[in-house]
């Protein structure tokens, strides 16, 4: 990334960020607050999507959503950190596996009993296992065994997981899940001082904007909003991809007599026609006028009639 950096305009991107700005500004590494890769944000955004459809009803309506919802979030994740064996949880194993196989092609030198040189390639990282660093910051701002630590850890022949804090331990998982949530009982059960009866609350005097209000979310700078398209599905063949007018299996619908899958393939055929700018009549298949204008479809009308003998 510095290298194109150096590159925009003459490198003047580089001598702003670098010079002007200052590094812990705009790069995690150089950061003096740890932010352990995990975005806090996500846990509101996610409660206020859940929260979407139950937000049109009263407040103490919406109070009850949010217990009832907590209260079978923290039953359904308690039960789930209670199965779990593994020392670290779910999201952080996969971190660690991914650590564990850089860790596996890098070479270590030690330097005294808690220190080594690792080598990455063509770079060389250096590790402190008593003070838990690594010289490229992962080790202290995860406060997870990077892969050159990984390296270190097995040259030394020490425990992985002791080196890992006990916010991402399984047990630690368990205990924060450990809470119950119960319900409120009816408010005739409810032991109310007089103090608090005897205020009179009014509604706030709030501007009500006009129309109806905003339930989506609105994007964040950068962000890129996913949408759901619709997949097309043919009528006649039930398959994925274009519409009855350009479908390729046409005459398959269900006709056995190949007089009547002439007839729809030739129907079916001005129809796709039409689509390109000539109008054509769907009984008689010729150009320049529809079927509510056909002549020949008239005389047939016409003569159908006269065919026609009553019963009486």
């Amino acid at each position: 990334m510095i290298p194109q950096l150096q590159s925009m305009n003459d490198g003047k991107v580089y001598r702003s960020l670098c010079m002007k700005i200052g590094a812990k500004r705009w790069a995690r590494a150089f950061s003096p607050l740890r932010r352990y890769r995990f975005m806090t944000s996500n846990v509101v955004e996610s409660l206020n999507s859940a929260l979407r459809n139950a937000r049109k009803f009263p407040v103490s309506t919406v109070l009850e959503f949010i217990r009832g919802l907590i209260q079978k979030w923290f039953h359904e994740r308690g039960e789930k950190a209670a199965e779990r064996t593994e020392v670290l949880t779910e999201h952080v194993t996969k971190i660690m596996m991914s650590n564990k196989a850089y860790a596996d092609f890098m070479a270590v030198k030690a330097i005294s009993s808690y220190e080594f040189q690792v080598l990455d390639g063509t770079r060389e990282r250096f590790v402190n296992l008593q003070n838990r660093t690594c010289s490229c910051r992962k080790f202290q701002l995860d406060l997870l065994p990077c892969a050159h630590a990984i390296a270190a850890i097995r040259w030394a022949g020490q425990e992985l997981y002791s080196y890992c804090v006990e916010y991402f331990k399984s047990e630690n998982l368990r205990q924060l899940y450990s809470a119950h949530i119960y319900p409120v009982r009816h408010p005739d059960d409810w032991q109310v001082p007089t103090k608090i009866k005897s205020q009179n609350v009014l509604p706030s005097l709030g501007f009500v904007s006009a129309g109806h209000p905003q339930k989506t979310r609105l994007p964040s700078a950068g962000e890129k909003r996913r949408t759901r398209k619709k997949q097309q599905v043919c009528y006649i063949c039930k398959k994925a991809g274009h519409n009855r007018l350009k479908c390729p299996n046409e005459n398959v619908i269900g006709l056995s007599n190949p007089s009547d899958m002439e007839e729809v393939s030739e129907v079916s055929r001005g129809r796709r026609r039409r689509t390109n700018g000539v109008r054509r009549c769907s009984s008689c298949g010729q150009s320049g006028h529809t079927r509510l204008t056909c002549q020949i479809s008239r005389m047939d009308s016409l003569e159908d009639d006269n065919n026609f003998s009553h019963p009486w």
